[in-house]
């Protein structure tokens, strides 16, 4: 008995030791990232010195691109941790199960028949779209044994392929493939955009708050009903939770991949499957990875930039092998 809680103490002693290493990393990460740039006149001296013209381009564009990196990321990787949890399988998320694909059909057809809309108008397209085809996507996974949970992201992937072959037919038939192109592209170099991402707080919430039912929910529907959860308003409440952040964040970013897939999954296998007791590093982690992609996709060939969504598409492709290849040997 005396052992255990020792055991019990240690293991939270290392716990509060690699949070509080993630927390050091984010805000070193953070001042980075809010003191990168081309305009040299945006420096610690001059912020200190309290020059007007190096604190409008700080607030400007400085600010609003860290805080869309942080909503990001924090978005995405919540995303991916309930979608995780409510399908029972590590591979699901928006980029393997069709939903950043639907945003972006939804957001060319908001093109094609509204215009060159608001934001807003966007978001609801997207929105809609994304609902729809992670619902149908869940109800397909619902329908079809699988002996293997490793088959799900080949499913997706063929599913979003489905999906953005579909835009593409749609922008060719139209002339619209520029503007698919346009909006296909995920960088945080839009500076006119970044205040719709606000609404991402508002899922983030959500998701926090209801937590622990996501969680049982991830259990099945007969043991969530023997615990008195309403299930299927569960589990819509968690898709529409994941709706929301995936078109808020691809109408202001765009697509921005493998995100919500390694983030929980490298969370996870440190703390376990409650959702909430790991939400809140999962979107410390996946933060720390965004910015540092977003640095060094600054850096690559400074002054310019590349688009963060290749050097995520890169870095996290690799992530996502290593995490299949052990998930495959160790039969997890």
């Amino acid at each position: 008995m005396r052992e255990t809680i020792v055991c019990q103490k240690k293991s939270r002693f290392t716990s509060f030791h690699k949070r509080l290493g993630l927390i050091f990393l984010f805000l070193l990460l953070l001042a980075v990232s809010l003191m990168l740039g081309v305009d040299q006149r945006v420096s610690l001296h001059n912020l200190l010195s309290a020059d007007p013209s190096a604190w409008q381009i700080f607030l400007a564009s400085r600010v609003p691109r860290t805080i869309a990196i942080v909503l990001t990321a924090s978005g995405l990787s919540v995303s991916g941790l309930i979608m995780q949890s409510l399908s029972s399988n590590k591979f699901m998320s928006p980029s393997t199960s069709g939903t950043t694909d639907a945003a972006m059909l939804g957001v060319l057809l908001s093109f094609l028949l509204l215009g060159d809309q608001s934001h807003l108008i966007q978001m609801l397209f997207a929105f809609v779209f994304a609902l729809a085809s992670t619902m149908l996507f869940m109800g397909i996974l619902g329908r079809i044994p699988l002996r293997e949970a490793v088959y799900v992201p080949l499913i997706g992937m063929m599913y979003g392929g489905i999906i953005k072959a579909l835009s593409n037919a749609v922008a060719y038939r139209t002339n619209a493939l520029q503007t698919l192109s346009k909006i296909g592209l995920g960088t945080f170099n839009r500076f006119t955009s970044f205040a719709m991402l606000y609404l991402v707080l508002i899922p983030l919430v959500l998701a926090v708050l209801y937590a622990t039912r996501f969680s049982i929910a991830g259990m099945g529907e007969d043991f969530s009903k023997g615990l008195g959860l309403h299930y299927k308003r569960t589990v819509f409440l968690g898709l529409c939770v994941i709706a929301v952040i995936s078109a808020a964040t691809f109408v202001t970013v765009g697509p921005i991949s493998f995100v919500g897939l390694i983030i929980p999954n490298m969370v996870t296998a440190f703390y376990g499957d409650d959702v909430k007791k790991t939400i809140f590093d999962v979107m410390l982690l996946g933060t720390i990875f965004v910015l540092l992609c977003d640095i060094f996709s600054r850096l690559i060939i400074y002054p310019y930039e590349i688009a963060v969504s290749f050097t995520i598409g890169i870095i996290g492709g690799a992530i996502f092998l290593v995490i299949l290849f052990r998930r495959v040997r160790y039969g997890k």
